[in-house]
């Protein structure tokens, strides 16, 4: 049954899409062993610093072929080199598709789907498959430029994060764009976090918790 919810006769107050000096984070302790530096911790961000950034400057892909882009830093072909350096810095960062014929799957590491069912057969997405290229993928609706819903959150040492871009059947070309915000987090950990500052924490969760 379709529901209604009526119009609410007071002011709602819709929070910032991005973090904002002042805020708290938490990381919890299911965070990968090799991240010491943020696992089972909270912090303050103490300064942020909006930076806009075209992937690539845009990839013209043919009909049926993908193309991989890395997130991860490095001089690799397609690697966006846009991961932090500074155990101290948090980048949250927003992704924005342009419309087109096309879908993103997401994978961490690079040979992981984030997303798939438990079904034989049905836990990866398959850029060959007729039906399993849309297992788990993205669209440029899900996520357009100019209301970016798509985000990834970045630490030092992360495993590299893959944005495999497919171009579906029916065009001879498509030119892709991927707009991003780095958003660049400061963060100051709090050694001994109170429940209050727990309760209102952004918790950050590690990718593995999205396989199960």
């Amino acid at each position: 049954m379709l529901e209604l919810v009526p119009k609410p006769q007071f002011n709602v107050v819709v929070p910032p899409k991005l973090l904002q000096e002042g805020y708290l984070v938490h990381f919890p302790a299911g965070w990968h062993s090799t991240l010491t530096h943020v696992a089972g911790k909270t912090f303050r961000i103490d300064a942020v610093n909006q930076v806009p950034y075209r992937l690539s400057g845009g990839h013209i892909i043919p009909s049926g072929d993908y193309r991989d882009v890395a997130l991860s830093n490095g001089s690799g072909t397609f690697q966006e080199s846009i991961y932090p350096e500074s155990v101290k810095s948090l980048f949250e960062v927003s992704v924005g598709l342009s419309p087109g014929n096309y879908v993103v799957h997401i994978y961490v590491p690079a040979s992981r789907s984030i997303h798939g069912l438990e079904f034989g057969g049905m836990t990866a997405p398959d850029v060959g498959s007729a039906t399993l290229v849309y297992l788990g993928a993205r669209t440029p609706e899900d996520s357009p430029l100019e209301d970016p819903r798509m985000k990834f959150y970045l630490v030092k040492d992360l495993e590299p994060i893959i944005m495999r871009v497919y171009v579906l059947p029916g065009v001879d070309y498509e030119k892709v764009v991927i707009s991003t915000t780095v958003n660049k987090c400061l963060m100051r950990e709090l050694p001994t976090p109170s429940e209050d500052d727990l309760r209102k924490a952004k918790v950050i969760k590690y990718y593995e918790s999205l396989r199960w």
